[in-house]
């Protein structure tokens, strides 16, 4: 018997048998509902055997043992080289929370994410405004300001860095061409932090108008028709009819670019590598210094940990505007 004669057979098999198990369940519906049962309870079982508790283990042994024993570091005065481990408890907390240093560092952060969120929130909403009406051809548009969200950030910095150049850079060309005194964009403290916010939004800035247009698109054409019957210009339609329907989308942009820019670190390490005198450096530059460069773990890992309670608490803050959002 060929394949196809065993497959004819085997289907013919398995119509007989689920024909006899249907004329079992009419003539005996209990003996039928409890053999529904057990084999719903076997379909279940495998599933949790073959889903649920692999995925529980990926969490378990990837997620959760990793930040336990990140946790257990921050508690030990652990060194990357040496076998002396002593605990210390809380000593690495209190010691970071009173540095001068980290404290300047977290304001530098807190100034990188805030400035950069703000700057790209509100530069991608205006391109999306722009934008939205655009049908035909908008894809190609879309796709040119996608374009350095899908480009290396590494990349993106050494192109940068060739803008900022004090004496080859393009910019400081152009301002020469105009007579205007050339910038010292990245060597000086005063405007390295504003320049590597700069490239920031240039480079996130694609990302967000896609969700400002998506945003955009989901607002009925009927409230800008009965604006224009009314009178309502251009701008008194986005002020009272586009901004206020964008409030979710707004506040999630906003959030989440300020959690994504606590993670800066590219950017920084090659453009400046913290400098000038401390200016530009950030959290996670500093616990990669403390940790691969002093070889102090158990401290960098503390870092870490204040750096996660931030986070935490911007998203706490995010659930809590989205509730009040959905509630409004």
């Amino acid at each position: 018997m060929g394949a196809l004669g065993r497959c004819t057979h085997q289907l013919r098999h398995g119509l007989v048998k689920a024909f006899a198990m249907t004329q079992v369940n009419t003539l005996n519906p209990v003996r039928g509902n409890r053999r529904n049962r057990s084999s719903v309870r076997r379909g279940q079982l495998k599933f949790v055997a073959f889903c649920i508790i692999p995925a529980v283990a990926f969490f378990l042994v990837f997620r959760f043992y990793p930040v336990g024993q990140a946790f257990w570091m921050s508690l030990h005065d652990w060194r990357l080289i040496g076998s002396n481990r002593t605990f210390v408890g809380t000593q690495n907390y209190q010691e970071i929370l009173t540095d001068p240093l980290f404290r300047k560092i977290l304001q530098n952060t807190l100034y990188f994410a805030a400035a950069t969120s703000i700057g790209l929130t509100i530069s991608a909403l205006a391109v999306a405004i722009l934008l939205n009406p655009i049908r035909r051809g908008s894809t190609i548009f879309q796709l040119v300001y996608f374009l350095p969200v899908m480009t290396s950030t590494i990349a993106i910095s050494t192109i940068w860095l060739w803008l900022y150049q004090p004496q080859f850079g393009l910019i400081n060309q152009l301002l020469r061409a105009i007579n205007m005194p050339p910038g010292t964009w990245l060597t000086s403290p005063s405007t390295a932090m504003p320049s590597i916010i700069l490239m920031s939004v240039w480079g996130g800035l694609g990302f967000y108008v896609i969700i400002f247009l998506a945003g955009l698109r989901n607002i009925p054409a009927m409230y800008y028709e009965a604006a224009a019957i009314d009178g309502a210009s251009r701008y008194q339609a986005i002020r009272y009819i586009t901004i206020p329907l964008l409030r979710p989308v707004i506040t999630f942009v906003l959030v989440t670019s300020v959690i994504g820019s606590f993670n800066v670190f590219q950017q920084v390490y090659l453009m400046t590598g913290g400098g000038p005198l401390n200016s530009t450096r950030v959290l996670a530059l500093h616990i990669y210094n403390t940790a691969f460069r002093n070889l102090e773990i158990g401290k960098a890992a503390s870092m870490a940990f204040v750096m996660f309670a931030v986070v935490l608490a911007l998203t706490l803050l995010q659930m809590w505007l989205r509730k009040a959002d959905n509630d409004t």
